[in-house]
């Protein structure tokens, strides 16, 4: 058998939870790269992340053929019996099975926003990057005709992008299409994948654009940002090239500003799609906790949206950042004094795919940028084993939960 591997976790496939971590190793002895990892069930499929530093592996098995084996798989599944099935995707484009194994998932039976369930399966269910569902149609948000009584600002929007000609028209059109003048900047970081080319299609309506070599997504969003203009008032976002704006969504943004000149930061619910751009999930997101935002990242990016002064404020994007970039902007955001408020309204989508920043970086980047927030915030070290257990955070989560259970009764809660 060409594929070797190895599942460390779980250990005990006996009761297992609504909530999968598989974490193991794999290689092929043919030499062909393991480019992907997913979890088959009846009805999803959940993708990993591949190339995590396993050295164990390489010490013990000669024929590895690097340290970077490690895999990990993170999802939920629902009660009931399935058949798993785990597969390696090699660099010729197939699938080889790594494993198979039939489960009974057991029933929970208090709901999480009435105390069920522990603080793993409340951010697997509330706040997934995962398929949380079956596929299907992306159901547009409806935002309330909002009559302000001043004149809109203006809106200035930028999208940092590499190697992402396969979402980046949508994207873009997500922005061009909304009935509302945006100031709309293009960054490419020199893309080989056609990027260009569709970008150049759309310059007639695009503020400005540039294709070339970067030092990462941060400085891209920051010299976008750079060739825009506007006033104090004005109000900025940005959209990652994977990503994309539910329709109507700037208009209401730009509306929500002009009735609230208080208001320095808006954000709102997150869609969660697929590669094919259909719905897997949903994030629903309780009222805006400042205490909650110096604990933990929730805001999704891709609808934060705020005025030009508090930017100035803050000082802009910290190039240092490559994968906590908007947290760190959001804290700066935080200690400035800016006025943060989350509309009930789902104002954009996020893309889950395998080859996603989020994913990849997590585990490496990522971690250590989340860790140096939190310290840099508290003054002080922040064991995982504490975030976990935090009531605040806790309460948060079930929060959100409850907002999911009205939502499902047709209830939008403010």
């Amino acid at each position: 058998m060409a594929l070797q591997s190895y599942i460390d976790q779980p250990g005990d496939w006996s009761n297992p939870s609504r909530c999968v971590i598989i974490r193991g190793w794999c290689f092929d002895h043919t030499g062909r790269a393991v480019t992907g990892i997913r979890l088959r069930s009846r009805d999803r499929e959940l993708h990993g992340v591949v190339g995590l530093p396993r050295p164990d592996v390489k010490a013990a098995l000669p024929a590895a053929p690097h340290e970077s084996t490690g895999f990990e798989i993170r999802g939920t599944l629902p009660p009931g019996r399935q058949h798993l099935r785990i597969e390696a995707g090699l660099a010729d484009g197939s699938w080889a099975t790594v494993m198979e194994r039939n489960i009974h998932i057991r029933r929970q039976l208090l709901p999480l926003w009435l105390g069920g369930g522990d603080w793993t399966e409340l951010m697997f269910f509330q706040m997934p990057a995962h398929m949380a569902h079956p596929p299907r149609p992306v159901r547009n948000e409806r935002f309330p005709v909002l009559r302000a009584g001043t004149t809109r600002p203006k809106l200035s929007i930028v999208t940092p992008s590499y190697q992402q000609a396969r979402y980046l028209r949508e994207t873009m059109h997500s922005v061009l299409d909304q009935p509302v003048p945006v100031e709309y900047v293009v960054m490419d970081g020199g893309s080989s994948d056609g990027s260009a080319a569709l970008i150049r299609a759309e310059a007639g309506r695009l503020h400005a654009w540039t294709s070339g070599r970067d030092a990462g997504q941060a400085d891209a969003i920051a010299r976008g940002f750079a060739l825009t203009s506007g006033g104090p008032d004005d109000v900025m976002g940005w959209i990652n090239s994977d990503d994309c704006y539910q329709p109507g969504a700037l208009g209401f943004v730009a509306d929500y500003f002009a009735r609230h000149p208080e208001v320095d930061v808006l954000y709102g619910h997150r869609i969660v799609v697929d590669e094919e751009s259909r719905e897997i999930a949903r994030w629903f997101l309780p009222a805006h906790d400042a205490a909650v935002l110096r604990l933990n990242d929730f805001v999704p990016q891709e609808t934060l949206f705020w005025r030009r002064r508090i930017w100035d404020r803050a000082g802009g994007i910290d190039p240092s950042f490559h994968f906590a970039i908007d947290w760190d902007l959001l804290l700066r955001f935080d200690a400035a004094g800016a006025n943060i408020v989350r509309v009930p309204y789902f104002l954009a989508c996020f893309r889950a795919h395998a080859a996603q920043k989020t994913a990849a970086f997590m585990h490496s980047t990522g971690q250590g940028e989340i860790t140096r927030l939190r310290e840099r915030t508290h003054g002080r070290t922040f064991p995982a084993h504490e975030i976990e257990r935090d009531p605040l955070l806790m309460r948060y989560l079930r929060k959100s939960a409850f907002l999911e259970f009205a939502w499902s009764l047709g209830l939008r809660a403010p």
